[in-house]
C-alpha cells in the first residue's frame, strides 16, 4: 500500500448559469473552456495563470484589453461571472494569461487554489478595441481591477504614445502591480483618495489631437468621467471607450 499522499484531482468550474447565463447567450456570447497550464504568484496578493484558450486565438483578434467572462461556482452550485483580461496571448501555443488581484470573493478563492489541469468555463462577449481609428495617442484610466489590461497594452503597443493613470486603493498597489517601463509611455499611480476624475480630465485636456481615451474604473467614477469627456471636453464617442470594471456592493 502506498503511503504517499494522492495528487489532487483537477477541478472544473462549470456551474449552473441561470437567468444570467441565458441573457449572456441572448446577447451573442460564445462559450469556451479554459484549462490552467501554469501558475505564478509574483506577490502574496497577485496570481497569474497561463491557460489554454480553447482555440480562441485561431478564431478572434485578441486585441489589448480583450476580456472574457469567467464562470465561478458558488457553494450552492450557481454561477457567478466576472470579467478578466486575456494577457500576453501567444498564437504559437494557443495560450494566454489571466491575472488576479486577490481579495475576499469567489473569483479570488478559485484563483488562490488554481493549479495546472484545472478548468473553468468562459464566455466571449467583448467590448471595443481601444486602438480602433488609429489613435495618435492613448490615454488609459484605471485601477487595480484594470491593471492587467493597462499593463498588457503597454507591453503590446510598441511605440504608440500612452499615458496611463491608475488609482491606488491601497498604498501597496504600486509595488504589487508594477507597470511596464518603455519609451513613449507616461505612467503613474494616483494616491488613495486622490480625485481620479479630475486628474484624468486634466490629462485629457493636455493630450494631443487624435487621442483615444480608455476608462475602466469602479462604476460611479467611470460614468462621471465618460460623461465629462463628452460634455465638457467634446470628445467624439468613437474616441471614448468606457466600461465599469467593478461595482461597490
Amino acid at each position: 500500500m502506498s503511503t504517499g499522499s494522492a495528487a489532487a484531482l483537477p477541478r472544473l468550474s462549470s456551474p449552473r448559469r441561470g437567468v444570467e447565463g441565458l441573457m449572456v447567450r441572448a446577447w451573442g456570447g460564445k462559450d469556451l473552456r479554459l484549462t490552467v497550464i501554469a501558475r505564478e504568484q509574483p506577490a502574496e496578493r497577485f496570481v497569474r495563470l497561463r491557460v489554454d484558450l480553447d482555440g480562441l486565438l485561431e478564431r478572434d483578434e485578441v486585441y489589448p484589453t480583450y476580456w472574457l467572462r469567467l464562470w465561478f461556482e458558488t457553494p450552492s452550485g450557481k454561477g457567478h461571472q466576472r470579467a478578466y483580461t486575456v494577457v500576453a496571448p501567444d498564437g504559437a501555443t494557443g495560450t494566454g494569461c489571466l491575472e488576479f488581484y486577490l481579495h475576499p470573493g469567489i473569483a479570488s478563492d478559485w484563483a488562490r487554489s488554481a493549479a495546472p489541469g484545472d478548468g473553468i468555463d468562459a464566455t466571449v462577449l467583448n467590448g471595443r478595441d481601444p486602438l480602433a481609428h488609429s489613435p495618435a495617442h492613448l490615454l488609459m484610466v484605471g485601477d487595480g481591477a484594470s491593471y492587467p489590461a493597462i499593463a498588457d497594452t503597454l507591453r503590446r503597443t510598441g511605440e504608440l504614445p500612452v499615458t496611463a493613470l491608475l488609482q491606488a486603493h491601497d498604498p501597496e498597489d504600486p509595488q504589487i502591480m508594477p507597470l511596464p517601463v518603455r519609451a513613449g509611455a507616461d505612467v503613474r499611480w494616483l494616491e488613495p483618495g486622490q480625485d481620479v476624475v479630475a486628474a484624468a480630465l486634466e490629462a485629457v485636456a493636455a493630450a494631443p489631437e487624435g487621442t483615444n481615451v480608455w476608462v475602466a474604473l469602479e462604476g460611479v467614477p467611470t460614468r462621471r468621467l465618460a460623461g465629462a469627456l463628452r460634455r465638457e471636453l467634446g470628445l467624439p464617442k468613437e474616441r471614448v471607450h468606457s466600461l465599469a470594471y467593478w461595482k461597490r456592493s
